[in-house]
C-alpha cells in the first residue's frame, strides 16, 4: 500500500514537472512570436521580430562568445562595454579608460565567427561616471517603455543603449515612418543630448 502511494506521488510530481516545462516552453515560444501589452483602454499586439529564429540563435551565440572573450582577455572591457548583436552586426557602447582598450574591444569582436560588421561607439573616459551611468540607465528605461507602448512601433526589433546622454539605436525598421517615430521618441526623452542611428529599413531589403 505504501509502495502504491509512493508511485502515485512520484507520478504526480512528474506530471507537475511536465506541466511546468510545458508552461515555460509556451512562454518561450510566445515570447519569440508575440508580446501583448494591456492598458486601461487598449490592447497592443507586437508581432514577432524581423530576425529569423536562425539569425536570433546566431546572434545569441556571437554575443555569448564575445562576452566570454572580453572576460578572458580584459575584465575592464567585460564590465564597461555593452554589446548588442543584430544580424551579425555588433554594436559596442560604453566607456573605457584607455584607447588601447577600445581598439582591443574591436579586434576581439572581429575575431568572432559570424560577425560581418562592428560598430564601435565606445567612449574614452577617466572618470568613474557613476552618476552619469544612473542617468543613462533612467533614459534607457524611459525610451524602452515608450517604444513598448507605442502601437505603431514593433519594439522587439530595436536595441537601445545610452552612454553619457548619447542614445545609440540599432535594429530593423518596418519603414521610414516607424524609424522617424523611434528617433523622435529618443530625442524627446529628457536628458538626451544626441541620437546615433544604426537602424536599417526593412523595405530596402525586400
Amino acid at each position: 500500500m505504501k509502495y502504491a502511494l509512493s508511485i502515485n506521488k512520484d507520478m504526480k510530481n512528474l506530471n507537475i514537472f511536465k506541466l511546468f516545462v510545458l508552461i515555460c516552453f509556451s512562454f518561450f515560444i510566445s515570447g519569440c512570436q508575440t508580446a501583448f501589452v494591456t492598458g486601461s483602454s487598449k490592447l497592443i499586439l507586437v508581432d514577432k521580430e524581423e530576425r529569423s529564429f536562425t539569425n536570433f540563435v546566431e546572434d545569441t551565440i556571437i554575443l555569448a562568445q564575445l562576452k566570454n572573450a572580453y572576460f578572458s582577455n580584459n575584465e575592464k572591457i567585460f564590465f564597461n562595454v555593452s554589446v548588442e548583436v543584430i544580424e551579425g552586426r555588433v554594436l559596442l557602447t560604453g566607456a573605457v579608460e584607455q584607447i588601447d582598450e577600445r581598439i582591443e574591444a574591436t579586434k576581439l569582436a572581429w575575431a568572432i565567427d559570424g560577425v560581418n560588421e562592428v560598430i564601435n561607439e565606445i567612449q574614452i573616459s577617466n572618470d568613474e561616471g557613476i552618476l552619469d551611468y544612473a542617468d543613462d540607465l533612467i533614459m534607457k528605461t524611459k525610451i524602452n517603455a515608450k517604444l513598448l507602448l507605442e502601437k505603431n512601433i514593433l519594439n522587439l526589433n530595436y536595441s537601445v543603449e545610452v552612454v553619457n546622454g548619447i542614445v545609440y539605436v540599432i535594429g530593423i525598421a518596418q519603414n521610414q515612418e516607424e524609424l522617424n517615430s523611434v528617433i523622435n521618441i529618443c530625442q524627446g526623452t529628457y536628458g538626451v543630448k544626441n541620437v546615433i542611428n544604426y537602424v536599417r529599413l526593412k523595405e530596402k531589403f525586400n
